[in-house]
């Protein structure tokens, strides 16, 4: 998650803590932790419950 932002600055990365902010659960479907979500202009744009750098690496890409 550090690595990316550092990455890509020209993206904003947020660490929500969804158990101290339950209402964000409600921004993506957070059933399991961790939990990755993206976003453009406000709306959801894909997700994924991984702890794999590659993983990450893809559902960033999708929106850069």
């Amino acid at each position: 998650f550090k690595k990316l932002a550092l990455e890509n600055e020209t993206i904003t990365f947020a660490l929500v803590d969804a158990e101290n902010f339950p209402e964000s659960r409600k921004l993506a479907n957070v059933s399991n932790l961790p939990t990755f979500a993206t976003f453009v202009n406000g709306q959801l744009v894909n997700e994924t419950q991984t702890n794999k750098a590659e993983v990450l690496n893809e559902l960033v890409n999708e929106i850069v």
